[in-house]
């Protein structure tokens, strides 16, 4: 076998150097460019020479041809011969070789085949340990997994916990500020309520003083007599104070209406009218007991 490995390793490194060392780089080929043809250059005068006479043919010579050789004489081999007991030696080592390179072999082949069942077996519990290995990974994953879903409902439910509260507090604020809304309605509306009826009580009291004030007014127009020359346009404003009852207590003129004459007609007529009408209820006579008229002659 180590006899044909080298003979092929020397047949092909024959083939792979006496081919590769004949290679050749081809040349490149050159070619000039002309931009126009060159002149035609004159052509020489053809001479023409005599051809010299045919030589006589050189006459044949034939060598003789050497004798052939002769053949070899091969000589017979001897054989030696064998002596009959030392053929049976000879064949008994031979038979005693082959039992031990039969021996041997078997040896091999039985070793052969425990390794091919060690390495068969060796590969089954690798076999057996990786799938054991995936396995236990498969199971830390899916732990692992299940884990992780675990931690994300917590998560989830707290964070849902958490948006709830959020809501609660925000549904909360919003009843709060919707009952603080109502109350501050009903307090403002309570307050309108109280200023529209305290409004309309004073215009009723107000209508009502303006209703004793010109009954006050008539009484003393009344008892105006209105002297000769006095124009339309004259006006006199008296303060009058008056005690319960009606009774005057004093005439003042604020203002005189620059008739002497009509502002006297004036003050006796308030005098002359007394008692003037006035109001049962103390408060309402309080505002009337100091009184500002104005006197027009119509």
């Amino acid at each position: 076998m180590a006899l044909a490995i080298v003979v092929h390793v020397a047949f092909f490194a024959f083939l792979y150097f006496g081919v590769s060392w004949q290679r050749k780089q081809p040349e490149p080929l050159v070619a000039e460019l002309w931009s126009e043809l060159p002149p035609p250059k004159p052509l020489a005068p053809i001479k023409v020479e005599p051809k010299p006479p045919p030589l006589p043919p050189k006459p044949e010579v034939v060598e003789p041809k050497p004798p052939p050789p002769e053949p070899k004489r091969v000589e017979p081999t001897p054989t030696p011969r064998v002596e009959p007991k030392e053929a049976q030696i000879e064949l008994k080592e031979k038979q005693r070789k082959l039992q031990e390179k039969k021996a041997a072999q078997e040896a091999e082949r039985k070793a052969q085949i425990e390794r091919k069942q060690e390495e068969k077996r060796l590969k089954e519990e690798e076999r057996k340990q990786e799938e054991e290995r995936k396995r236990e990974e498969r199971a830390q994953e899916e732990a692992k997994r299940k884990e992780e879903e675990k931690r994300q409902e917590e998560v989830r439910r707290e964070e849902e916990k958490r948006l709830q509260e959020e809501a609660r507090v925000r549904q909360a604020a919003v009843l709060e500020e919707q009952q603080k809304e109502a109350e501050a309605q009903r307090v403002r509306a309570q307050a309108e309520a109280r200023k529209r009826a305290e409004a309309e009580r004073i215009a009723a009291k107000a209508a009502e003083l303006e209703g004793w004030k010109g009954k006050i007014k008539e009484r003393i127009h009344n008892k105006v007599v209105i002297p000769p020359g006095v124009p339309d346009n004259a006006r006199a404003e008296y303060t009058i104070i008056l005690i319960p009852g009606g009774e005057v207590l004093n005439v003042k003129l604020r203002k005189s209406s620059g008739f002497p004459a009509y502002d006297a007609a004036i003050e006796r007529a308030i005098n002359a009218a007394s008692p003037l009408p006035v109001p049962s209820e103390p408060g309402l006579f309080q505002q009337l007991r100091e009184l500002n008229l104005v006197f027009l002659p119509n």
